[in-house]
């Protein structure tokens, strides 16, 4: 267990030091929620819808696999999404792009996790300010049509379409049940009766404060597997590991969690340990020894630059329950019955302005002569999908 973690778990004299503290981070957020409920405060409307993905606790395993598995609805559903985040607690930087080549310590490594696995089909944009990223994405990306911010519950500057919350239910998440900074809860269980749905993670399957008005949605952990940094689409589970000569490479905070992940897994492994922000250079890979390198997803982005064929990352997925699609597209449907969003977006291909004929519930790219459905009340903007228009058919 972490120093953080074990932190997180106690009350000591310093949690009831810095629990006055916790109470005024209560009140201010719960005066800054009136403030803008009463329009006292003014957000920000942004024009394309806004999904927010947040987790109550200060950190939570499940959020960036969530938001992948969110972005890959969204583009089967055939919309085009974005991502947008704060990359690290402590950037200050303006808007950037992540891109696959983008350093780690300038953009975060859950960010540039989200770019490796998503790849080119969804961009993914970090900035100390939300909402000017979000406007830099859109103006970068005209074709994005919705977008996923990963993090801003409480930046209710944002105005928001959609808001889930990740509630994890592990003791080691759990913790003192105490506000930050005297615990690891960003805000109180309360607050989950304001979002749209609550994803609950852990054995638990309540939680105290939840009213049954408030959809909950479950996710639960699929058997962890093995992907070649290399080579992604090579995967082996434990089985196809075992008998080889291991090394284990991790950096501090998350050495022990891994380790006991391997042991549990029924691996043996020669550990070597890293300092947290350590950047990663061939030479710490050079051993004769080791058959097989495995390295957490965290720590894998650091190494996207080296080229070694026995690096295997140990990849935990978790699936929601498919409820989730359902009550998101639900939110998406009724924002884009309104013709003004239809009017601003734009044809994936060329980037020009389309025309809406609600007659036949199509969007007309009149340069490229192509016609994209709105599909149960979703615009399928696909190539694939969209119909071509015959030279004779006029377009007006």
């Amino acid at each position: 267990m972490n120093w953080y973690e074990l932190y997180w778990q106690r009350i000591t004299p310093l949690h009831l030091f810095l629990w006055p503290v916790s109470q005024l981070l209560i009140l201010f957020q719960s005066v800054r929620r009136f403030l803008y409920r009463r329009a006292i405060l003014t957000s920000i409307h942004l024009p394309v819808p806004i999904i927010i993905i947040d987790s109550i606790t200060t950190d939570s395993p499940v959020k960036t696999s969530l938001i992948i598995q969110i972005a890959n609805i969204l583009k089967a559903a055939g919309l085009r999404p974005g991502i947008i985040s704060r990359g690290y607690p402590d950037n200050h930087r303006p808007p950037t792009r992540v891109t696959i080549s983008s350093h780690p310590h300038l953009t975060g490594e859950k960010s540039l996790l989200l770019t490796y696995h998503l790849r080119e089909t969804c961009p993914v944009w970090i900035g100390y300010d939300r909402i000017e990223t979000a406007k830099a994405l859109l103006n970068a990306h005209k074709e994005c049509n919705v977008l996923i911010c990963d993090d801003g519950l409480q930046d209710l500057r944002l105005q928001r379409d959609f808001e889930a919350v990740i509630v994890d239910t592990s003791v080691i998440n759990s913790g003192n049940g105490l506000i930050m900074p005297a615990g690891p809860l960003r805000d109180s269980f309360a607050r989950l009766k304001h979002t749209d749905a609550v994803i609950l993670a852990g054995h638990q399957r309540r939680i105290p404060d939840i009213t049954d008005e408030i959809r909950t949605i479950h996710t639960r952990p699929q058997k962890e597997h093995f992907f070649n940094l290399s080579w992604p689409e090579l995967t082996a589970d434990a089985a196809g590991l075992a008998g080889k000569r291991i090394h284990a490479i991790v950096c501090d905070p998350d050495t022990q969690n891994f380790l006991d992940n391997l042991e549990f897994l029924k691996l043996t492994v020669t550990p070597r340990v890293f300092p947290e922000n350590h950047h990663f250079i061939a030479t710490d890979f050079q051993s004769d020894e080791a058959e097989i390198i495995l390295i957490p997803e965290e720590d894998a982005v650091k190494c996207l630059s080296l080229h070694d064929d026995r690096i295997w990352v140990l990849q935990q997925e978790y699936r929601v329950d498919p409820g989730l699609r359902e009550i998101i597209l639900k939110k998406l449907r009724e924002k884009f019955m309104d013709p003004k969003l239809l009017d601003i977006l734009v044809c994936p291909l060329c980037k020009g302005s389309l025309i809406y004929k609600k007659d036949r519930l199509e969007l007309i790219c009149k340069a490229d002569r192509l016609a994209y459905p709105i599909r149960d009340g979703i615009p399928v903007m696909l190539e694939d999908e969209a119909r071509k228009l015959p030279d004779e058919e006029e377009i007006k």
